[in-house]
């Protein structure tokens, strides 16, 4: 049987699920540094400070990079880490997220990757106090993208960061090494975040726009 059946997702329905769909998954800026940083690269400090990663259970693929950028200014070295995994893909079964993510984003269309550029990369942020060497600041994502700040006494405590895994789409929860215990522990070495490669993920657009987007990133990455 052929035919002209009519989906039963009118053309109205669906530009609506789609304007709302990529407003929900739209990135929002972190602030910006109120004080002039230099970019740097010490591949040594990367590697003391960057994030392990234990990624929970079900959460899939398994973690492929995590590239890193650094700052500094007269007091604080500024550390942004981007683990990186070869795609991303809700597993749901139902829910307007899921829906949306299975006809057009991750699945379908696959809106993500035009949106945003290739396979799927986030961001961290440690700030460490040059004289004492400890953490004062930890940002990054939690699950529904909500922005998780940890300052003072208690990123005093954190010698180095350690996050599980906690959505498909890849985001966290900060927790310890102890939680790693059972679990699939991700410790990559971190690479420096080139131009090149840069350029590549399409971290930062000339123009944006609905359909072409910066990806998760901190504004003194790319001064």
């Amino acid at each position: 049987m052929g035919g002209n059946r009519k989906s039963k997702i009118g053309p109205g329905l669906t530009g609506g699920l789609l304007v709302l769909g990529i407003a929900l998954l739209s990135w929002v800026p972190w602030p910006a540094e109120q004080n002039a940083v230099k970019q740097i690269q010490d591949d040594g400090l990367a590697a003391k400070y960057c994030p392990g990663f234990v990624q929970g259970e079900g959460i899939k693929p398994d973690l492929s990079h995590v590239y890193y950028r650094m700052a500094e200014d007269d007091a604080r070295i500024l550390i942004a880490c981007h683990p990186t995994w070869p795609y991303e893909k809700d597993e749901g079964k139902k829910g307007f997220a899921t829906l949306f993510n299975k006809l057009f984003y991750t699945g379908g269309l696959k809106l993500q990757t035009k949106i945003f550029g290739p396979e799927d990369i986030e961001a961290m942020e440690i700030v460490v106090d040059k004289q004492s060497q400890k953490i004062v600041r930890i940002r990054y994502e939690s699950a529904s993208h909500d922005k998780q700040e940890v300052t003072g006494e208690q990123a005093g405590k954190i010698g180095r960061p350690w996050f599980e895994v906690t959505t498909w789409n890849h985001m966290f929860e900060l927790t310890g090494p102890e939680a790693a215990s059972g679990k699939k522990v991700q410790d990559l070495k971190p690479e420096y975040f080139t131009d090149e490669r840069w350029n590549y993920y399409g971290m930062t657009k000339k123009k944006q726009s609905l359909l072409s987007q910066d990806r998760a990133h901190f504004e003194w990455e790319h001064q």
